[in-house]
């Protein structure tokens, strides 16, 4: 056990003593301390730097003690815990998948063809808007947002610094644009969490998803096509294409990756399968067209793709690897835990005796968007806000009969877009610590992420009228 570990065990014992002695608590009182010192000792590693995944542990320990000494025991605690840890265990494994997928479309050259192409539209008048359209389209490629923001992210906020556009402002489209691919994209890590706890498909949600957006998705355009106006760009000046074409053979033949994800959504086929199988295919061509030998594939597999530390493309292509997703694998495989353990234990009967007030279709919504802010807040991570907030709200979606399919659309709209809104939030604080810009200016900027809980609150209301 560690010192830190053992100081807070002996100061939630002291505490108990000192104030179980001196007034009338309620029996759940220890939990509850616990819970708030773990949700400030998250904070404290998150603002440290110490992995998510390392404190989630901690917090674990924290909490079993806590119940432990409110009259659990430990078995019963630990077999709380394995139900909730191993219901993530599909979702842990295409969060791998999705590892290998990144390193492998980085050493094929298909991520580079992606932002060549992408660097192609890019059109000075219009480019907020741009600003926001590429992310967006690149994160629906790659469905993931922290690894839009480090490629074509990076690029866009380089150009808009040198061009004279704030940078608070581009950095908001930027993450927007990131997140609409995190949240619609078939390869999204999130989309894949949202389906796991709500028993439904990415597959089949993806379609749902996209036209519930399409409202919020187009007035964003609108928006930042207007800010364009107002900011246009000085100068467009940039050499990264023909850099992507000194580094990696060019050929149409990359985009099969991408192509053998699109052709299989429309089976009915887990998601692990297009994931794979398209990653296999991109380790085929990065063998064959950029001469990587089966040995650095598999290296690059674990570790992620890398090239030479002088070449200019170093700093925004690379990534990847199944141990870049390790972290946030065991982060949910213990958020899971945790959130088991606290379910089975009854923990959140006082907020859900609260949720039982709640009556109609836009109030449960208005509850989802509160307590995602709140578990956003606290576990400071898109995929924690999500598993902690299901974990309150399932009983509550259930009892009001409401289909899964929407719960999916609620869960889409609350914690995986109110995260990066969050700046503390891993979500928000790793994009704007890439592109080196504001923790907080960017928010009045991302108008996707807080148009779509509006739109869809609006939708909803208006139905049940």
């Amino acid at each position: 056990m560690s010192p830190l570990l053992g100081m807070t065990m002996n100061w939630l014992q002291l505490l108990k003593q000192l104030l179980g002695q001196r007034y009338h608590l309620p029996s759940n009182w220890l939990p509850l301390l616990a819970l708030l010192i773990s949700c400030i000792f998250i904070v404290v590693c998150v603002a440290n730097g110490v992995s998510i995944a390392i404190a989630l542990i901690f917090v674990w320990l924290i909490m079993a003690y806590a119940l432990n000494q409110s009259g659990y025991d430990w078995s019963t605690l630990i077999d709380f815990s394995k139900k909730g840890a191993f219901s993530a265990s599909i979702v842990i494994q295409i969060f791998l998948l999705i590892g290998w997928l990144t390193s492998m479309w980085q050493a094929s050259g298909t991520i580079p063809t992606i932002i060549s192409v992408g660097l192609s539209f890019l059109e000075p008048s219009l480019f907020v808007v741009c600003a926001f359209l590429l992310p967006a389209l690149v994160s629906g490629l790659l469905g993931t947002s922290l690894g839009t923001v480090g490629t074509i992210g990076l690029v866009l906020i380089i150009i808009a610094k040198a061009g004279g556009i704030p940078a608070d402002m581009v950095a908001g489209a930027i993450i927007a644009g990131a997140y609409v691919g995190d949240r619609n994209s078939p390869l999204s890590s999130s989309a894949s969490l949202v389906a796991a706890l709500t028993h439904t498909s990415v597959p089949r949600n993806i379609g749902p998803m996209f036209m519930n957006s399409l409202p919020a998705l187009l007035v964003s355009i609108v928006l930042y096509t207007a800010l364009s106006f107002m900011y246009p760009l000085e100068t467009a000046e940039s050499n990264l294409t023909e850099q992507i074409a000194s580094t990696f053979t060019m050929t149409p033949m990359l985009w099969i990756p991408v192509a053998i994800v699109v052709a299989l959504l429309p089976f009915k086929l887990s998601i692990r399968w297009p994931i794979g199988l398209s990653a296999l295919a991109a380790s085929v061509l990065a063998y064959l067209y950029q001469g990587h030998s089966v040995l650095e594939l598999i290296n690059m597999s674990f570790w992620g793709f890398t090239l030479p530390v002088d070449n200019p493309l170093s700093t925004i292509i690379h990534g990847g690897g199944i141990k870049v997703m390790a972290e946030p694998a065991v982060s949910i495989f213990v958020a899971c835990a945790i959130s088991g353990m606290l379910d089975g234990v009854g923990f959140w009967s006082s907020v859900r005796q609260l949720l039982e007030h709640v009556q109609t279709r836009s109030d449960i919504f208005v509850a989802n968007v509160i307590l995602s802010i709140i578990t956003g807040g606290i576990g400071c991570s898109q995929s924690i806000a999500t598993v902690m907030t299901h974990s309150i709200m399932r009983i509550t979606y259930a009892k009001h009969k409401i289909q899964d399919k929407d719960v999916m659309l609620d869960f889409e709209n609350t914690g995986i877009v109110l995260a990066p809104m969050i700046p503390w939030n891993i979500a928000a604080m790793i994009p704007t610590v890439m592109m080196d810009t504001s923790l907080t200016g960017y928010i009045p900027f991302a108008f996707y992420l807080y148009l779509l809980p509006l739109f869809h609150w609006y939708q909803l209301r208006k139905r049940s009228m």
